[in-house]
């Protein structure tokens, strides 16, 4: 018996897209560098992970169908000629006992799911020129048919593949607005510490700090920098926190990207978070981190030497025109009065200088930072205007919104030359 499945192009592709972030790239075993299909009730499941991302998505209401033979049939007949074989070898048998001769007919059939090569099948799928495509599953091929182009392609024993998907229980669930949580994760997930060095572990992901009273923080840093968002929620039963890797981060997000699902559920099983997108019909599982985070609430500061609040748009353009002189060193600034002066140097370009104008509470003081981290904190800033907390030349300055305490952002200033 073969199987036959009938499916839309550009649903295909859009679904392996997404799952494609979570199949392993390097592996010892060749089942997790592929996509596993599953036929169940004409929906089309898609599964992919590298044991630490797993990715599951559906598509509703294929073509799904058992089919005699595979027209123009690359299976070259093999089968057919097997089946044949065995039929007349054991014609007697059935004529004595169809039960048995059932049953086994039963133990042998194929089960509607096979894994193939993610990298290959991708390939094929996105260079076809017809929306609707046939896939054929006998035995271990598959054969894809798109018009006049016909591929056989080997698969991979679906039994290999790992469970991926936990099991949900309706007491731990927390429901996020997809939007708000894109854009909690956006104004963090650049402070994360890119090198995954097992020293660094903690520091290469987000921590999920679920607090009593219905708040839950995203935090992120690379020893330099931090930033932090926070959220109220209406959460019943409050869920420990967890630690989620740079990468399993990043499938999340590119997942959030895309998604039209307005709402998303969270699951937290202990050892894996399972986010629910309801609408896209998919489901992003990822595996916590064994690792403590630092301990975030001493990182900020309490008190000020000085504080300054200026236009935020203005304070961007000021400071990208000045960078252009700085090659990513350094940019001073010197804060005295109404006024603060942004100043770069660089042997290769020359010297930059600006004025822009300020709010200041405290003391005048000069300090320096890396650009690049200004720049990136800035970005997220959100607000017409932005407030830094600096608590001395050498000690860490707190950059936030003004009128938003849901977001701050923690840097160490640099060195004076």
């Amino acid at each position: 018996m073969i199987y036959k499945l009938q499916v839309e192009r550009n649903k295909l592709n859009s679904l392996m897209d997404m799952a494609s972030k979570a199949v392993a790239k390097k592996t010892t075993n060749p089942v997790l560098s592929g996509f596993k299909f599953s036929v169940k009730e004409n929906d089309l499941h898609l599964y992919a992970t590298d044991l630490q991302t797993a990715f599951h998505g559906v598509i509703k209401n294929i073509i799904f169908e058992k089919v005699e033979k595979v027209t123009n049939d690359l299976f070259e007949s093999e089968t057919e000629t097997k089946e044949n074989e065995a039929i007349d070898e054991n014609e007697d048998i059935v004529e004595e006992n169809n039960e048995v001769l059932f049953e086994d007919i039963v133990k042998k059939e194929i089960k509607p799911e096979f894994v193939i090569d993610a990298t290959n099948f991708m390939d094929i799928i996105k260079n076809l020129s017809f929306e609707s495509i046939d896939i054929y599953l006998e035995d271990k091929n598959i054969k894809v048919i798109a018009g006049k182009s016909e591929f056989l392609l080997p698969t991979m024993d679906p039994d290999e593949f790992p469970e991926i998907v936990p099991n949900k229980v309706e007491e731990g669930i927390i429901t996020f607005e997809r939007q708000k949580l894109l854009s909690m994760i956006e104004r963090v997930i650049f402070c994360a510490l890119r090198d995954s060095e097992n020293v660094s572990r903690n520091l290469n992901g987000i921590y999920w700090d679920f607090r009593e009273g219905g708040y839950l923080t995203l935090v992120a840093a690379d020893g330099y920098r931090l930033a932090l968002s926070e959220l109220s929620m209406d959460i019943v039963n409050t869920p420990p926190s967890f630690l989620l890797s740079l990468k399993s981060m990043e499938e999340l997000l590119n997942v959030l990207r895309s998604s039209k699902t307005e709402n998303v559920e969270l699951f937290f099983d202990g050892a894996r978070v399972l986010f629910f997108l309801d609408d896209d019909n998919i489901e992003i599982i990822l595996n916590v981190v064994d690792a403590t985070f630092p301990d975030y609430v001493r990182i900020i500061p309490q008190a000020f030497k000085t504080k300054v609040i200026t236009s935020t748009d203005l304070f961007l353009k000021v400071l990208k025109r000045v960078s252009i002189a700085a090659k990513n060193d350094q940019v001073k600034m010197e804060i005295k009065d109404s006024i603060m002066e942004l100043t770069a140097k660089s042997p290769e370009v020359g010297l930059a200088v600006e004025e822009l104008e300020i709010e200041k509470e405290g003391e005048d003081i000069i300090i320096a930072y890396s650009p690049k981290y200004l720049r990136e904190a800035i970005d997220h800033i959100g607000t017409s205007e932005v407030e830094f907390n600096i608590t001395s030349e050498s000690s860490q300055t707190m950059i936030k919104p003004v009128g938003d305490d849901s977001y701050m952002y923690i840097v160490m200033p640099v060195r004076l030359k």
